[in-house]
């Protein structure tokens, strides 16, 4: 897996592709004013800084890390939005969350639960910081519904199969259902979330994509620097022959913790 760098992050989340799911996290969610919820894997804070701004000054937003430089970039981010008194912001696992048992009115995990080996840990302890009634948000993607419109479809295939490599889990997405059940949350709705881009602009998410995918399979996944690199041009020609399409499923889900259990 590669880990990201915080400047990348910025720019893929700036863009409005992200900043529409974003939206669609947060109208799932309902975070109420007075309320406290944590994002798991926050990256550089923008979805914990508009929590924030939902939940008011009674309230507070929280995120977690395993990277020091996301959770620097997020107490930065924080900072500036004058955000910093009801933000709180840790290095940590979601495997083993570092805040007491039923501390948060809501959790979120956003395209986070694919990178970690342990799904039913994370959620077991997603369920344990939660209170009873609380709210889980999970997003994840399968890598399976990945599109860019090609010529060479046989080699655009074996990249895109190589940068499956990138996570742990690909195809969790038909997974979590069962998952969360046997985790003690009850399913409350279930959506798709599409990233579609019908071309190739400097903001927009698939166009910051391509060379990290090239990057990742040329350098860890089996692929050649020349075969990626053909890859990248094929995907890059659509634009001028008025052919470029890129679509990506997510897949988006609402639980709530069950029963008394944890």
């Amino acid at each position: 897996m590669t880990v990201f760098k915080p400047a990348v992050l910025e720019r893929a989340y700036s863009t409005p592709d992200v900043v529409e799911q974003r939206a669609r996290i947060r109208a799932k969610l309902v975070a109420r004013f007075g309320e406290h919820g944590l994002d798991v894997g926050c990256g550089p804070g923008f979805l914990v800084c508009e929590l924030a701004g939902a939940v008011g000054p009674p309230g507070r937003a929280v995120g977690v890390d395993v990277s020091a430089e996301m959770v620097a970039a997020a107490t930065e981010r924080a900072r500036r939005s004058a955000l910093a008194e009801r933000t709180e912001f840790a290095q940590g696992d979601a495997t083993e969350l570092c805040f007491s048992t039923r501390s948060f009115d809501f959790v979120t995990a956003i395209q986070v639960y694919e990178y970690v080996a342990d799904v039913p840990r994370a959620l077991a302890e997603a369920h344990r910081v939660l209170k009873p009634g609380g709210r889980l948000v999970v997003m994840d993607s399968d890598w399976d519904s990945c599109v860019w419109f090609v010529d060479d479809r046989e080699r655009a295939g074996r990249v895109l199969k190589a940068w499956e490599a990138h996570f742990v889990h690909p195809h969790l997405p038909a997974e979590l259902p069962g998952l969360l059940a046997r985790a003690g949350f009850a399913l409350v709705s279930t959506s798709v979330v599409p990233l579609l881009n019908l071309h190739l602009e400097e903001n927009t998410y698939s166009h910051g994509m391509i060379d990290v995918v090239a990057r990742f399979v040329s350098r860890k996944a089996g692929i050649s620097g020349e075969v990626a690199q053909a890859w990248v041009d094929d995907v890059r020609s659509q634009e001028a022959k008025g052919h470029y399409f890129f679509s990506l499923s997510r897949f988006l889900f609402l639980a709530e913790r069950s029963g008394t259990r944890g």
